[in-house]
C-alpha cells in the first residue's frame, strides 16, 4: 500500500461535505464512488482496485459511514453509489456488510434477503433526502 492511497478523518469529513452539498441537498441524488474520492481528494476506486489496493475502497468507506454517526448525520453512504456494470446504480458489497444485510447483488441472495436489503438501502436513501430538504432550508 502506497501512502498516496492513506486518508485521514479530514479527507473523510471533506468526502462528507460533498456528499451533502451534492447529493443529500440536492433531492438525495446519487453520487459515483469517483466523484465521492475525487472530493477526498484520493485516487479514484478503479485505480485502487487496479492498483492491488481494493481494501482502500472498504476502509475508507467504513470510515465514511462511521464518521456520519459520529457528526450525527444521516447514513450518507446510502447517496454512494457505482455506475457501470452490474453494480450500476447500487452501494458496493460492503455497504450492505457495513449494515449487516446480504448483498443484493450477490448470486445466491435468497429473494426475502434481496427484497429487504434494496427496502433498507431505499429506507436509508430517504432519511438522506429528508434531512437534505432540512439541512438546506438551514433547520438541521
Amino acid at each position: 500500500m502506497s501512502h498516496s492511497h492513506e486518508f485521514s478523518v479530514d479527507d473523510v469529513d471533506v468526502a462528507i461535505d460533498f456528499v451533502i452539498r451534492n447529493g443529500a441537498e440536492d433531492r438525495g441524488q446519487t453520487l459515483s464512488y469517483s466523484r465521492v474520492f475525487n472530493a477526498a481528494g484520493l485516487p479514484a476506486p478503479q485505480e485502487l482496485h487496479m492498483g492491488g489496493d481494493p481494501q482502500r475502497v472498504t476502509e475508507f468507506m467504513e470510515a465514511f459511514h462511521k464518521r456520519c454517526e459520529a457528526r450525527q448525520l444521516p447514513p450518507l453512504d446510502a447517496l454512494v453509489v457505482h455506475v457501470a456494470a452490474r453494480r450500476a446504480g447500487f452501494p458496493g458489497a460492503g455497504y450492505f456488510r457495513i449494515n449487516g444485510l446480504a448483498d443484493p447483488l450477490a448470486d445466491r441472495a435468497k429473494p426475502e434477503a434481496v427484497t429487504a436489503s434494496v427496502r433498507f438501502w431505499e429506507e436509508q436513501r430517504e432519511a438522506c433526502k429528508r434531512w437534505g430538504v432540512k439541512s438546506r432550508r438551514g433547520h438541521v
